[in-house]
């Protein structure tokens, strides 16, 4: 009967490790994480430029943008769209990670990536002495600036030095308010009455300024300009452009040479293959504004 007994206990034994055995070969050698699935695809395995080994956000390339600069950046329909949103799209794919938007006035946005709340700043940014001090800018086109008035241009307005006296609508805190300041000065020095700066959080804001009679004026870039004549067809018409040689860049935290390699990398990708000249068409945006010729 205990001989019995023993045997039964072995047998059980035996069982018990079997069974323990075919459970642990679930996992593998993979630390108990699962296994991709069976014709899955992980978007770091399919990526032909490599991301920056720091993100905010572990697998996704987080850009702050203000969505208020069509056709670069702005909402349709509740939702992001423009070139740049795009873009971002097309550089995050070639680093196999995902993109994410976190949207915040223009004047926030060099703060927050200073403060490594975003990983690069992706919203049209102009570059600029003042601001190649504080962050390093991978360009990727090239500007000019408009002077928008309301059809008629009841003023006569051609030039920057045409608006001394007037009052220009600006958004605060971009190249804009920079470029009517930095007239003023020349302005000032040819005893001439300096333009009225009338600084707003947004470009709509500018837009409306003007719409409504608040401003003379406002500046936009051309490519802005160009949309908003679509956008509101016989309400306003082009009175002058300047600046043709203003670039537009990806800016990444200053001397953060890694992550201004990955995008770099990123970009010229986007290039190659081209979704970057497939973007100007859809947007309507020039040719010869490409940074790529």
């Amino acid at each position: 009967m205990m001989k019995n007994t023993k045997m039964l206990v072995c047998a059980m034994l035996v069982l018990m490790v079997a069974v323990l055995s075919a459970c642990s070969g679930t996992n593998g050698a993979n630390g108990g994480q699962a296994s991709s699935p069976a014709g899955s695809s992980n978007p770091q395995e399919t990526a032909s430029a490599a991301a920056p080994s720091f993100l905010v956000e572990k697998g996704v390339l987080t850009y702050g943008t203000a969505a208020t600069f069509p056709p670069f950046e702005y909402m349709l329909n509740n939702e992001f769209t423009g070139f740049d949103i795009e873009l971002g799209q097309a550089i995050a794919k070639e680093m196999g990670v995902e993109a994410k938007i976190q949207s915040m006035n223009f004047d926030g946005l060099i703060p927050a990536l200073q403060g490594k709340r975003i990983d690069i700043i992706n919203s049209a940014m102009y570059i600029k002495p003042e601001r190649e001090e504080q962050v390093d800018f991978i360009p990727y086109m090239g500007l000019a600036d408009s002077i928008v008035v309301k059809s008629g241009n009841p003023h006569g307005i051609k030039s920057m030095d045409d608006l001394s006296g007037y009052t220009v609508a600006v958004t605060r805190g971009a190249v804009e308010e920079i470029n009517v300041r930095e007239h003023n000065v020349k302005l000032k020095q040819a005893d001439k009455p300096e333009i009225k700066i009338l600084a707003l959080p947004t470009a709509n804001d500018a837009v409306l300024a003007t719409e409504q009679g608040r401003a003379d004026a406002f500046l936009h870039s051309s490519p802005g300009a160009a949309y908003l004549q679509e956008e509101k067809p016989g309400v306003f018409e082009i009175a002058g452009s300047f600046g043709a040689d203003t670039k537009i860049g990806i800016a990444v935290r200053k001397g953060d040479t890694e992550t201004k390699t990955a995008i770099e990398a990123a970009l010229k990708k986007v290039v190659e293959n081209g979704t970057y000249k497939q973007l100007m068409e859809k947007y309507h945006l020039p040719a010869e504004m490409s940074y790529f010729k």
